[in-house]
């Protein structure tokens, strides 16, 4: 796991001055997790949002498989993983965006 500390003394600084000054705590993650870390934005709303999205589209693909497969198409197996990708693909992004701020107190 990754350390958190938080060097702001201050509890009315903006969240803005606290990312900046976690910069060197962002760097010690690796490249992945920053790139999902910047563009969720901490919006627990939006993660909610996407995660179900997700979700809904690991249902379709699965109710489609079953459907290809029901019609002789054995090709629709293919769509099972796929569907079991996307599914730990969005919880692993949640959970990584979850864990918040670099630095920020939870």
């Amino acid at each position: 796991m990754y350390a958190q500390t938080d060097t702001t003394a201050s509890s009315s600084s903006s969240f803005a001055a606290k990312l900046a000054a976690s910069r060197p705590a962002l760097r010690t993650r690796p490249p992945v997790q920053r790139a999902i870390i910047r563009s969720w934005e901490y919006v627990r709303p939006v993660r909610v949002t996407v995660l179900a999205i997700r979700l809904v589209v690991t249902l379709w693909l699965l109710a489609l498989a079953g459907l290809l497969v029901s019609a002789g198409h054995s090709w629709g197996w293919i769509l099972i993983p796929a569907a079991v990708g996307v599914s730990a693909f969005g919880f692993w992004v949640f959970n990584t965006a979850a864990k918040g701020a670099p630095g920020a107190k939870a």
